[in-house]
C-alpha cells in the first residue's frame, strides 16, 4: 500500500509539473514571427502538415552540415522545439541531408534544389556596396563631363569596391541572382527563382558587419498567427 502510494503521489506531482509547464508557453509565436514567417528547413510541407508530423528529434540538426538549423524553446509556443533556419547564424547549402535524417514526413528530401521552397529573396538598393559604388562612380563621371574635379569620396563604398559576394555564394547563381554587366558586381534578384536558403543574407551580414542588403522573405505561416510578408 505505500508503494501504491508513493507511486500515485509521484504520478500525481509528475502531472502538476506538465500542467505548469504547458501553462507557461504563450499563445502564440514571438512577435518577429508574426511579422516575417517561418523559414523552416527544405522539404517542410505546409504548416499545420508540418506541425502534425514533426516528433522534435532534433535529428535533422544532427544531419545538418552547416550548422544552419536551430530549435525554438519552450518560450515560442505552439513553435517549441521545431526546427527553424535562422540565416543571421548560418544559411542552409541545401546539402539535402536532412531530408533522409528526419523519421516521418516533416521533411521531405528533394530531388533538385530549384524545388525548395523556403522563402524568397528581396534587395535594398540603398544598403548595398555594389550599388552603392556604382552611384558614386556615376556622380564622379558626370562632373568629369561638366568639366569639373571629381570630390574625393570618403563613402565606405568607395573604398572597399564592388562586393558581389550574395551571388558567389547563392547555390542557384544565375538563375535565383545575376550580376548587372560591368565592374561594379551588382546584384540582380529573380525573387521567383529563389528557394530562400538564405546564405546571401549570410554572406551580406558578415560583409557588412550588420544590417544586411540582401535578406531572405520568410514565407510560411505560424499556425495561429498572420503573418504580413
Amino acid at each position: 500500500m505505500a508503494v501504491a502510494g508513493g507511486l500515485a503521489a509521484v504520478s500525481g506531482l509528475v502531472h502538476f509539473l506538465q500542467r505548469t509547464r504547458l501553462a507557461s508557453y504563450p499563445a502564440i509565436a514571438r512577435p518577429y514571427e508574426k511579422l516575417l514567417g517561418l523559414l523552416r528547413p527544405p522539404g517542410a510541407p505546409k504548416e499545420p502538415d508540418f506541425l502534425a508530423s514533426c516528433i522534435r528529434c532534433y535529428r535533422c540538426q544532427d544531419a545538418c552540415e552547416p550548422g544552419a538549423i536551430q530549435f525554438y524553446t519552450e518560450k515560442d509556443g505552439l513553435l517549441a522545439h521545431t526546427p527553424y533556419v535562422d540565416p543571421a547564424k548560418a544559411g542552409c547549402t541545401l546539402c539535402n541531408k536532412c531530408g533522409p535524417a528526419c523519421p516521418t514526413d516533416a521533411l521531405v528530401p528533394f530531388d533538385d534544389k530549384r524545388e525548395v521552397d523556403m522563402g524568397t529573396v528581396a534587395l535594398r538598393e540603398d544598403m548595398c556596396l555594389s550599388f552603392k559604388a556604382k552611384h558614386i562612380r556615376q556622380e564622379q563621371e558626370l562632373l568629369m563631363q561638366l568639366g569639373r574635379e571629381p570630390t574625393e569620396s570618403d563613402a565606405l563604398a568607395e573604398r572597399r569596391g564592388p562586393c558581389g559576394e550574395c551571388y558567389m555564394f547563392c547555390p542557384l547563381r544565375n538563375h535565383a541572382i545575376k550580376l548587372e554587366p560591368g565592374a561594379f558586381l551588382a546584384p540582380i534578384i529573380f525573387p521567383d527563382e529563389c528557394v530562400g536558403c538564405g546564405l546571401c543574407e549570410h554572406i551580406c551580414r558578415t560583409v557588412v558587419r550588420g544590417e544586411p542588403a540582401i535578406f531572405v522573405v520568410r514565407t510560411r505561416k505560424a499556425v495561429g498567427v498572420e503573418v504580413t510578408a
